[in-house]
């Protein structure tokens, strides 16, 4: 089966380390992600809070600071998200690909291409927001 992925990109206007860290660091990927939620990362798991306990949500298969991070959703792993962070233009050209979407039925398929695709858009301008210090385009998040 050919494969089948959603591709994102946006230049943002700060170095590669800065981007980083707010696709890195759980408080950070909160503050544009997911507003009002807690993330945390240990032992390459990422969990967020629900309630009062964290559920494990992804597994880091990559992390290559400060280029690229790679995960998995759990319980299955049958995708993958990655975020390619390159310097271009004296600011960061960030990338996020989700893969293995030839997995999913083909029913599903289209429409959770067609709904990522368009959440993508709006989280990657979210980012670019929180990083500039300017309102967020989602503020209620993903």
């Amino acid at each position: 089966m050919e494969a089948v992925n959603i591709k994102r990109s946006i230049w943002i206007n700060a170095p590669r380390e800065r981007v980083w860290k707010a696709v890195t660091v759980p408080e950070q990927i909160a503050s544009w992600f997911a507003p009002g939620t807690s993330f945390k990362m240990e032992n390459n798991i990422v969990s967020i809070l629900m309630g009062d306990q964290y559920m494990d949500v992804a597994w880091v298969e990559v992390m290559d600071p400060p280029r690229e991070l790679t995960t998995r959703p759990l319980p299955h792993k049958s995708t993958a998200t990655t975020y390619l962070l390159e310097e271009e233009n004296g600011g960061t050209r960030f990338t996020v690909i989700e893969t293995g979407l030839e997995s999913l039925p083909a029913g599903d398929r289209e429409k959770y291409m067609e709904q990522n695709g368009n959440e993508w858009e709006k989280a990657l301008a979210n980012l670019n927001a929180y990083i500039e210090g300017k309102p967020l385009v989602k503020p209620e998040g993903f």
